[in-house]
């Protein structure tokens, strides 16, 4: 069990990296009446940070739900690689559309 949730972390810490990458933009973009456009990038340490801290929450979550699937076994036979890759994935992408939904309603109030 503790390879499990070691690999889910550690995937989930990269797929948390590759999508903050998308959802959270370095640079703001403010359009004047007049035609001109002014960007402002957002200092490259508070990027990585914010970053980082998506990731890290991403992996948690996804920790969490490795172990819950593992904690609660429904059946007490074994099931398949199959059935173990299809509850792996199941509780990754839970994990992944909460946090995303949570990050989106966040990024929507501020």
């Amino acid at each position: 069990m503790e390879r499990k949730l070691v690999k889910g972390g550690v995937y989930g810490f990269l797929i948390g990296l590759l999508v903050g990458v998308v959802l959270f933009p370095d640079t703001e973009t403010t359009r004047y009446i007049s035609g001109i456009r002014e960007v402002t990038y957002e200092p490259l340490r508070a990027y990585i940070i914010k970053l980082i801290r998506f990731s890290s929450l991403l992996s948690l979550f996804t920790m969490a739900g490795i172990w819950v699937k593992d904690y609660f076994v429904l059946t007490n036979k074994k099931t398949g690689l199959i059935e173990f890759i299809k509850g792996v994935l199941l509780s990754f992408m839970i994990g992944l559309v909460l946090i995303l939904a949570a990050s989106l309603i966040v990024s929507y109030f501020k």
